[in-house]
């Protein structure tokens, strides 16, 4: 969210803390993902409000989260990740963690592969 915005100092929020605020949507995804990082439906049932557009790329969705016209789910490993100084991030309590799956071919012996594979098991499975 922006670091202006009015939930950006909590400890945590909840769905119902944004549930009128509109979730950035991504341009070209499945119906499912993106209703997955947009809560739709929110908890209560009720649809999603449609944000103002639809983001290209990570950095699109970050400009126009900065910009106040949305808020945007994000996935990070820290309770406090920030990425960029004029936004801000705050845990979401009440919703379930998303699941990240890395899928490669059993028998691919490319050096790269397995040092991804790697690095993804050590950055998605240490303790926060």
């Amino acid at each position: 969210m922006p670091a202006s915005h009015r939930l950006a100092g909590r400890e945590s929020v909840t769905p119902e803390d944004f549930a009128d605020e509109p979730l950035v949507a991504c341009a070209g995804m499945a119906a499912l993902w993106t209703g997955f990082w947009r809560l739709d439906p929110r908890p209560d049932g009720r649809p999603a409000p449609l944000g103002p557009m639809l983001a290209d790329t990570f950095e699109d969705k970050l400009e126009v989260v900065a910009d106040g016209r949305t808020i945007a789910l994000v996935p990070s490993d820290d309770r406090r990740c920030t990425v960029r100084d004029d936004l801000a991030t705050v845990p979401v309590e009440g919703i379930e963690p998303c699941q990240v799956v890395v899928a490669t071919r059993s028998a691919d012996t490319n050096p790269l592969v397995a040092h991804f594979r790697e690095s993804a098991k050590n950055l998605l499975t240490r303790e926060t």
